[in-house]
């Protein structure tokens, strides 16, 4: 059983969505020492007390973090600020809807 679990739905194109996962991935390598490479359409991602993988299908990226014991007390923080990056990079989007952040407003 992993520590973290998110899916993220989306609506782009699957070679697009690889290449946003590929930037956090890059980002995520420079900021924290994160090792990544792909497996078909699988990150698989490393580094000291935590391993995992982001699955990217045709409409939703499914991420799985498993934590160290040493990691796991900061389990709530790694979950926002993976919610911030995949909000930036994947806003969230309702059916009907045009892609916006949650809480603002557009314009009529």
């Amino acid at each position: 059983m992993s520590d973290i679990n998110i899916i993220r739905p989306y609506i782009l194109p699957l070679k697009i969505a690889k290449a946003r996962v590929q930037k956090l991935a890059g980002e995520l390598g420079s900021e924290h020492g994160l090792r990544s490479a792909w497996e078909g359409n699988i990150l698989r991602f490393d580094r000291a007390g935590l391993h995992g993988e982001m699955e990217v299908t045709e409409s939703e990226i499914r991420l799985q973090v498993n934590l160290s014991l040493l990691l796991k007390p900061l389990r709530a923080q790694l979950i926002s600020r993976i919610e911030d990056k995949f909000d930036r990079l994947f806003p969230q989007v309702q059916a009907g809807a045009p892609a916006t952040k949650p809480g603002k407003k557009t314009e009529s």
